[in-house]
């Protein structure tokens, strides 16, 4: 098969399926070994870069999908009204954004737990990437994330989500007197449950064997004393 036509079929695979796909599934579909299909998708995605196309081919491991860039989003959101983030997904990807690399709990800190889930979804999006860091983890900005919304700084990135990073803050101070007082009524029936004693079972077999202890019967000295003092019979005289 031509590199053209694999391409062409790749690109119809994307166009298609509105998501990312997995590259051996894409070779499935055209029927081109894998080494062909990464080439055409490379070659892909040049193209879209080069024609300055209100579309980009975003590249996620063995993921590759088709969409939209982040300049043009406000018109497609106006037709589809389902779009891949959510409002206060994108707010918890706001805080990310503006932290990157950050902690886990520290954007919990801020969004609550709620946020678990959209970081799951984030993931699974392909916006973030999160590793092991102590006890918590480490959320890091994926390729996907500079490709999807077309930011290529620090500073890109603060003006492109500076208006949901103070909506993020608001809500943050507005939540904090509310968060304070379910700790402190939480926090007696804590300590209720700490300062419960244990059930004292090793110490009643003790117990018991001193109290039986205590019921013996005596034995009398008098009869002791009796044994001691018993007179002996005198001898007979010859």
């Amino acid at each position: 098969m031509e590199p053209a036509e694999i391409k062409n079929k790749i690109e119809a695979v994307l166009f298609s399926t509105g998501k990312k796909v997995n590259i051996d599934y894409i070779a499935k579909l055209c029927r081109a070994n894998k080494e062909d299909v990464l080439k055409a998708l490379q070659e892909l995605r040049a193209d879209y870069e080069s024609k300055g196309a209100s579309l980009l081919v975003a590249e996620e491991g063995d993921f590759w999908k088709l969409t939209v860039r982040e300049a043009y989003s406000p018109i497609v959101r106006k037709i589809v009204p389902d779009a891949e983030l959510t409002k206060t997904m994108i707010e918890t990807l706001a805080v990310v954004a503006w932290k990157a690399p950050v902690l886990q709990s520290d954007v919990i800190r801020l969004r609550t737990n709620k946020a678990y889930d959209h970081i799951a979804e984030i993931e699974d999006a392909g916006f973030i990437s999160r590793e092991k860091h102590g006890r918590t983890q480490l959320i890091k900005l994926t390729q996907r994330f500079y490709d999807y919304f077309d930011v290529h700084s620090e500073a890109d990135i603060k003006d492109r989500f500076k208006g949901f990073k103070e909506a993020v803050e608001k809500k943050a101070k507005e939540a904090e007197p509310v968060q304070e007082g379910q700790q402190e009524q939480q926090q007696p029936e804590h300590q209720q449950e700490q300062e419960q004693p244990e059930h004292p079972q090793q110490e009643q077999p003790q117990q018991q064997q001193q109290l039986q202890e205590e019921q013996k019967p005596q034995q009398p000295e008098q009869k002791q004393n009796e044994k001691n003092t018993t007179p002996q019979m005198p001898q007979m005289q010859q």
